[in-house]
C-alpha cells in the first residue's frame, strides 16, 4: 500500500482570482484551454491545448503569467492546421516535446493518437506522412515519456472497457509505437471517487522521481464535476502501477469544478500542475486553464528515500490572454 501525506501549503505565486470574482467564474480575458500542456524553450513559455476547431493553438509568455494571442506559424495563426495533417476535426489534448533541433507534437485527431514535426514550437507542425500513429485503431490522450537510459514510452488511452490508460515502448525517433509491447495499465475503478460518471480514466502523464514512476491520470467524465486528478506509482514505467491511497490529489480545486486533464511542468526546480476547469457550476464550455504549484514532499518518517508524495496547493495562478 502507498502511503505518503499531502501537505496543502501556500504560495502566492501569481495572480490570483480577485475578490469580486466568484470562484468558478472566468475572468475577463482569462486563457480558456482545454488539455493544456507548457513548453519552455529559450526563455518562453508555450502553451497548447484543445479549442480550436480547424487544429491546435499555441500561445506564448515570458512569465507564466501575461499571455499573448495566437501567434502560431500556419494558416489562421495555429501551431497545427488541419490542411497539414491527416483527419479535419476533433484535434485534442496536444504535448510538445524538443527533440534534437526538431518539435515534436502529439496529439489526437478524430479519435485517432497523431504526430506532427516542425523547426519551431510555434510551428507550422506538419506530417510527412499522412497517417496516425495506429492507423488500425482509435485512441486519444497520448502523452511520451522519456527515461534517463533514453527509451521512450508512449502512455494513451485506448478503448477497452470504457476508457482505458495502455502504455507502449516507442521507437528512438519517437515516429513509431511498438504495438507488440502494449501493456494495459488501469481502468475505472467501480465503487471509488473514479466512477461518478462513466467509465474513464484518460490524460495519463508520467514523472520520474527517484527510482519511482508517478502516473497521474483524470477520471469521470470531463463533463462531470467530479472530474478529478489521481496518483498511481510504480518501479518501471511498464508498471504494474498502484494507485495512492489519498486519491484524488486534485479534485474541485479552490471551488472550481472538474478540475483535470492535466499535464506536470518543472522549472527552475518549481513544480506546477496545469489543468482545465468547468466554466462555471452550471456551464462545462469553455474550459478554463489553471495553473497550481505542485509540491514533492518527502516522508522523512520513512527508511525509503525514494517515496516523494506530490500534493497541489492550495492557491493557484490563473494564466491570461493579453488583451
Amino acid at each position: 500500500m502507498i502511503r505518503a501525506i499531502l501537505v496543502l501549503a501556500l504560495a502566492v505565486l501569481g495572480l490570483m482570482p480577485s475578490p469580486a470574482q466568484q470562484v468558478g467564474e472566468a475572468a475577463e480575458g482569462q486563457l480558456l484551454l482545454a488539455d493544456p500542456f507548457l513548453l519552455k524553450d529559450r526563455g518562453w513559455y508555450y502553451i497548447y491545448g484543445t479549442h480550436a476547431a480547424d487544429g491546435i493553438v499555441v500561445y506564448r509568455s515570458r512569465d507564466l503569467k501575461s499571455w499573448s494571442g495566437r501567434c502560431g506559424n500556419a494558416r489562421e495563426r495555429l501551431a497545427l492546421h488541419k490542411d497539414d495533417v491527416w483527419g479535419d476535426k476533433m484535434f485534442w489534448a496536444p504535448e510538445v516535446y524538443k527533440v534534437g533541433d526538431r518539435y515534436l507534437m502529439t496529439y489526437s485527431c478524430e479519435e485517432h493518437i497523431c504526430y506532427a514535426e516542425s523547426s519551431s514550437p510555434m510551428g507550422p507542425f506538419v506530417q510527412r506522412l499522412r497517417q496516425p500513429y495506429l492507423p488500425q485503431e482509435k485512441g486519444i490522450d497520448s502523452s511520451i515519456f522519456i527515461d534517463d537510459d533514453g527509451r521512450a514510452y508512449m502512455f494513451w488511452v485506448r478503448f477497452t472497457n470504457g476508457n482505458a490508460i495502455w502504455v507502449a515502448e516507442m521507437s528512438d525517433d519517437l515516429r513509431h509505437v511498438k504495438l507488440e509491447t502494449a501493456r494495459h495499465l488501469l481502468d475505472a475503478q467501480e465503487g471509488t471517487w473514479e466512477h461518478l460518471m462513466g467509465r474513464v480514466v484518460e490524460g495519463p502523464t508520467v514523472m520520474k522521481l527517484g527510482h519511482k514512476y508517478y502516473l497521474t491520470y483524470s477520471a469521470n467524465d470531463y463533463r462531470s464535476q467530479d472530474y478529478g486528478v489521481g496518483l498511481a506509482v510504480a518501479d518501471t514505467p511498464m508498471g504494474p502501477y498502484q494507485r495512492y491511497e489519498g486519491n484524488p490529489i486534485l479534485h474541485r480545486h479552490m471551488g472550481y469544478y472538474g478540475t483535470g486533464h492535466h499535464a506536470l511542468f518543472s522549472d527552475r526546480r518549481r513544480h506546477y500542475i496545469i489543468y482545465h476547469a468547468h466554466h462555471s457550476d452550471t456551464r462545462v464550455h469553455p474550459r478554463q486553464t489553471l495553473i497550481a504549484p505542485l509540491f514533492i514532499k518527502r516522508d522523512r518518517g520513512r527508511r525509503r528515500a525514494d517515496a516523494h508524495p506530490l500534493s497541489v496547493s492550495s492557491e493557484l495562478i490563473i494564466p491570461m490572454v493579453a488583451e
